[in-house]
């Protein structure tokens, strides 16, 4: 297969199967079929996405403070290591996607190849740390 044919492949693949895949764990998954569409459904996600993230972080911050008693940890410590490795985590995901983005410079699925990327990065962050939170 040429280049221009394998990619016009990959190109019809993300349009009809990624709304099914990558947004399926939303409330109301995006049945769109346009770029545009797509897009703005992946936008959408990625803005919902974000608030479940920031909840998760608020929560685990809330919960790293002494809880009356005495006890050896250091708490001001915790949160001020989790604070900077949430920015450190968010400067990851905002290059690791970028790269992806700039790799598919030029072509039409270059924004849902960073959008998807931006979704799959924050909803494993908010696993973890809500995993965490439950430790």
């Amino acid at each position: 297969m040429t280049r221009h044919l394998c990619f016009g492949l990959a190109l019809l693949l993300l349009l009809f199967l990624l709304p099914d895949t990558v947004f399926a764990q939303s409330e109301e998954p995006c049945r769109t079929r346009t770029t545009v569409e797509i897009n703005q459904c992946a936008q959408q996600t990625l803005a919902r996405r974000d608030r479940e993230l920031n909840d998760a972080y608020q929560s685990l911050l809330k919960s790293l403070s002494p809880h009356g008693k005495e006890d050896a940890v250091d708490y001001a410590g915790t949160r001020r290591l989790l604070q900077q490795a949430q920015r450190a985590w968010m400067q990851f995901r905002d290059s690791d996607c970028r790269a992806k983005y700039l790799r598919s410079a030029g072509g039409s699925v270059r924004d849902i190849a960073a959008l998807g990327c931006q979704i799959a990065h924050t909803e494993l962050r908010t696993r973890q740390l809500r995993e965490w939170n439950r430790a």
